[in-house]
C-alpha cells in the first residue's frame, strides 16, 4: 500500500516536473536569444560608424582629389612661363626692346620665383601625401565594413536558427480569432489598444507576470525624431519615436511583456504591441518579418522582428530604414524617456 502511495505521487508529479523544466527551457532558449540579439546590435553598431567614417572619408578623397587637380592646372601653367622665359635665347633678349635691362628683370624674376615655386612644390607634395594616406584608410575601412557585414550575416543565420526553435517551443495559433476580429473591427490603434488590454467579450487575456527589465530602443540607431518634436513629414507633434536604422537590422522588445498582436494594421504596415506590467503598451511599427505571435512571453532585448532591405539611401549611400516607436499608458503615447533610460 505504502508503495502504491508513494507510486501514485510520484506519477502526479510529473506534469509539475515537465512543466517546469520546459519553463527553464523556455528561460534558457529566451537568454540566448536575448544574447544573439545584443551580439547583433553591437555589430550593427560597429558598421554604422564604419558607414559614417566612410561617407567622411570619400568626402575627404574627394575634396583632395579636386585641389589636387586645380594645384596641378596653376603649378603648369607656372612652370610654363618660367621654362618659356629661361629658355629664351640671351641673343634674341638682347635684340628685343628693353635689350640688357630687360634680361636683367627676367633674370630677377627666375631668380625671385624660385622660392615660391619650392614652396608650393612642398605644400603638392603634402597634398600627395594626404591624398595617399587618405585613400589607404579608405581602403583599410571599407575592408573592416566588409568584414563587419560578413559577421553580421553569419550572426543573423545563427539568430534565425534560434528563432526557429522558439517558434516550435509556442503555439502560433494562440493568435486567435479573437484576436483577429478585433484587429478588423478597430478603426484606429487607440481602438485597438484599448480592446486588446479589455479583452473583449470573447477573448481571455493573459495576465503579464514578465518583468519590464532594462529598457532599450527597439533598434540600434539614430533617433531622428523624438516624442514631441515636430515630424518634418506630417507636420504634427510625433506621439513616439522615429529611429534610423541600418537595413536588415534586428528589432527587439523594448521592455519585457506579452504579444498582444504581431500583424499588419491599417496605416501603420506590419506592427507589433507589446503589454507591459503596470498597464503600459508598447507599439513598434515599420516591421517586415515578425519572429514573435499574440500570447507570447518576451523578456526585454529578445528579438521581435527583422527589417527587410530597401532601396532608401542616406546622403552617404548607405541602405537605411525607419521605425516608429510608441509608448502607451491608459490609452495615451506618453514620452518613452520614461521607460528608456537611455533617453533621457
Amino acid at each position: 500500500m505504502r508503495r502504491l502511495i508513494l507510486m501514485s505521487a510520484f506519477v502526479l508529479s510529473l506534469p509539475a516536473v515537465a512543466m517546469a523544466a520546459d519553463e527553464d527551457a523556455r528561460a534558457a532558449l529566451s537568454g540566448r536569444l536575448v544574447a544573439a540579439a545584443a551580439d547583433i546590435r553591437g555589430v550593427e553598431r560597429q558598421l554604422e560608424r564604419l558607414q559614417e567614417n566612410l561617407a567622411d572619408l570619400n568626402l575627404k578623397k574627394a575634396n583632395l582629389e579636386k585641389e589636387y587637380r586645380d594645384r596641378r592646372v596653376r603649378m603648369a601653367g607656372t612652370l610654363a612661363a618660367l621654362t618659356h622665359m629661361a629658355q629664351t635665347p640671351r641673343e634674341a633678349v638682347l635684340i628685343r626692346p628693353g635689350g640688357p635691362l630687360q634680361a636683367a628683370r627676367t633674370s630677377m624674376l627666375l631668380s625671385a620665383s624660385l622660392p615660391a615655386i619650392e614652396t608650393q612644390a612642398a605644400s603638392f607634395r603634402g597634398l600627395l601625401t594626404e591624398l595617399e594616406k587618405t585613400r589607404g584608410e579608405l581602403a583599410r575601412k571599407t575592408t573592416q565594413a566588409e568584414t563587419a557585414r560578413a559577421d553580421l550575416s553569419a550572426r543573423h543565420r545563427s539568430l534565425s536558427a534560434l528563432l526557429e526553435n522558439r517558434d516550435a517551443s509556442h503555439d502560433i495559433a494562440a493568435e486567435s480569432a479573437a484576436v483577429a476580429a478585433l484587429v478588423r473591427d478597430a478603426q484606429s490603434l487607440k481602438d485597438l489598444l484599448e480592446d486588446l488590454s479589455s479583452g473583449g467579450p470573447k477573448m481571455e487575456l493573459q495576465a503579464v507576470s514578465v518583468p519590464e527589465g532594462e529598457g532599450q530602443l527597439p533598434v540600434s540607431g539614430v533617433v531622428r525624431v523624438r516624442y514631441g518634436q515636430r515630424d518634418p513629414d506630417t507636420g504634427n507633434r510625433a506621439s513616439g519615436l522615429s529611429i534610423e536604422t541600418l537595413s536588415g537590422a534586428v528589432v527587439v522588445a523594448p521592455l519585457g511583456g506579452v504579444v498582444r498582436y504581431a500583424g499588419p494594421f491599417k496605416g501603420y504596415g506590419t506592427i507589433v504591441i507589446i503589454a507591459h506590467k503596470g498597464g503600459y503598451y508598447s507599439l513598434i511599427a515599420g516591421l517586415d518579418k515578425l519572429s514573435v505571435s499574440a500570447g507570447q512571453e518576451i523578456v526585454s532585448g529578445e528579438p521581435v522582428a527583422i527589417l527587410g532591405t530597401v532601396d532608401q539611401t542616406n546622403q552617404a549611400g548607405n541602405a537605411r530604414r525607419s521605425v516608429y516607436y510608441e509608448l502607451r499608458y491608459g490609452g495615451q503615447p506618453i514620452d518613452p524617456s520614461r521607460k528608456l533610460p537611455d533617453l533621457g
